[in-house]
């Protein structure tokens, strides 16, 4: 019998044909596009990496400077309070002092005893 396509070609198939090439290009390319994928993360984590680092030691140097920045802003309190009081009782002190002007001009103190008083007062 003959075929009705033609003569017989014995063909003799060399490797996987069509399909299996097309299989096994597909198989690399995917083992290509996750090995890239992973060696992107890979990399992509160490900059990550780096980059929170870098925020975080930015962070550390914005909290220290915010603490410096309380603890110049409590010595400053700390010195008009002190400057505060010094200023109270230099006003006390020339009060009391004309108080007793007052007194020595009524004849209530002596010359003395006013210029005790005001030694006293003043530290002196």
């Amino acid at each position: 019998m003959r075929n009705r396509r033609g003569p017989t070609v014995n063909v003799q198939r060399r490797g996987p044909g069509l399909i299996g090439t097309m299989a096994r290009t597909a198989v690399v390319a995917g083992t290509a596009t996750a090995t890239v994928g992973a060696t992107k993360k890979m990399m992509g984590g160490g900059q990550q990496a780096a980059a929170q680092q870098a925020a975080a030691e930015q962070a550390a140097a914005e909290q220290q400077m915010a603490e410096m920045q309380a603890q110049q802003a409590a010595f400053e309190s700390q010195q008009a309070a002190q400057v505060a009081p010094a200023a109270d009782s230099l006003d006390a002190q020339l009060v009391q002092i004309q108080k007793l002007a007052v007194l020595k001009e009524q004849g209530l103190l002596t010359e003395e005893e006013f210029t005790a008083k005001k030694a006293q007062i003043l530290g002196i």
